[in-house]
Parts: structure tokens; sequence; C-alpha cells
């Protein structure tokens, strides 16, 4: 019986031991992402074609090394996402969506609103990595689409950021909503051109059909969240 106890005792010791080295991993990460994560926002708006060819080269690589000057792809649009809806949070007081809707359903807590919001900007990535594949008509599948899915989170990341914070600012209105204006065509060309640069250096297209691709991942990619917008705002989950 005593055995038994000092044998739990120990194991009780391993597993305190487990969480605090879990502990440690997880506050050194955060702190080392307060260095990394501004520093790779502004690298990929300074030199959003070289960030895009670096996301490629560094996935490539098979170690422990891989990204380790830089925030992984995937997880610097959440975190860009997450940071937005914190601004978001504390800039204005969410207006409640309309009763029995979708939109009530899905979106009724912070969490699934900020999933809702990084599968939305995610819906760029994605389509940009598709238009890549479709113009070197390449099948889609998981290990094709990651390469360039990872090099647009890269450019899509930024403009997520700030495409965010300036809805919020254009929705509290006032004086708020100059600046909002101002902030939404800026995100919006910067990812446009960013998008002509990465499509014709990446995939070997002529200017013409960089414009044409960029232009159409800009579009698709509202016109799907607008239809996104709209399923949510008008369909009815209810009585």
């Amino acid at each position: 019986m005593a055995r038994r106890a000092v044998d739990a005792g120990r194991r009780g010791d391993v597993d305190f031991l487990k969480i605090l080295k879990s502990l440690e991993d997880f506050v050194y990460e955060a702190l080392i992402w307060l260095v990394l994560l501004p520093q790779t926002l502004v690298r990929i708006v300074m030199h959003p074609r070289r960030m895009a060819a670096y996301a490629e080269r560094e996935l490539a690589r098979d170690d422990e090394q891989r990204f380790g000057d830089a925030i992984s792809p995937p997880l610097l649009l959440i975190l860009c996402v997450l940071i937005a809806h914190l601004v978001d949070m504390a800039l204005r007081v969410p207006t409640p969506a309309e009763h029995n809707t979708l939109a009530e359903a899905v979106l009724s807590s912070e969490q699934n609103l900020l999933l809702y919001r990084t599968v939305a900007f995610g819906v760029w990535a994605l389509v940009g990595a598709g238009w890549f594949l479709r113009g070197h008509r390449l099948d889609f599948n998981r290990t094709r689409l990651r390469g360039p899915f990872y090099e647009q989170c890269y450019l899509v990341a930024p403009f997520a950021l700030v495409q965010s914070i300036a809805t919020s600012m254009l929705l509290m209105g006032d004086r708020m909503l100059v600046y909002g204006m101002v902030l939404v065509p800026v995100a919006t060309l910067w990812f446009w051109l960013a998008q002509i640069d990465w499509v014709r250096h990446r995939a070997g297209f002529r200017l013409r059909t960089s414009v044409l691709a960029a232009t159409v991942t800009l579009v698709a990619g509202a016109l799907v969240n607008a239809a996104l917008g709209y399923v949510l705002l008008h369909v009815s989950v209810g009585p």
C-alpha cells in the first residue's frame, strides 16, 4: 500500500514537471512572438515577394529551425486577425446580430467570431494559391496547395490586420470614419500590388496576366466573403 502511494506521488511529480515545462515553452514562445510578429510584418510590407520566397524556402526544410527568424504564415495570419479582433473589441460596442439568423447562431461567442474572421481572410490566401495552380494547370491536392497557400498567408496577413481595424473604424463613425476611409483603399492597393508582383515572379506570367490574376484574386475573395455574410445575415435557423 505504501509502495503504491510512493509510486503515485512520483507520477504526480513527473506530471507537475511536465506541466511546468509546457508552461515554460509557452511563455517563451509568447514572448518571442512579441518580437517576431512586428518584425515579420515589417519585412512583408517592405518586401512582400522576398518574404513569399522565404516562406517557400522554409517550408521545404524539415528541421526545428523552420521559420526560426519569423512567424510561420498561417500563425501570422491568425495572430493578425486576433490583434484586429482585440482592437475591434476595444474601439466599439458590438452590434447584436438579427434574431434567429445563422449569424446569431454562428457568431454567438468571441471564439466563433474570431474563427469566422480567420476563415474569411484565409479565403483570399486560398483563392490566390488556387489561381497559381490553375495557371500552371496543376491538379489540386494538399501537397501542391500548401506552398503557394503559405506564401499567400504572408501577403494576406498585413491586409487582414489593417482592413479589419479600418472596418472597425468605419463602423464607429465620427472622426474614426475618416481614418477608416483612408486605410481601406491603402490596404487594398498594397495587397493588389503585392499580388501582381508575386504572380509575375512566382508564376512567370506577363504583366497583363499578373494584373488580371491579382484582380481576380482580390474580387473573388471579396465576393466569397460577401456571399458568406449574406448567408449569415439572411438565413433563418429558428421559428
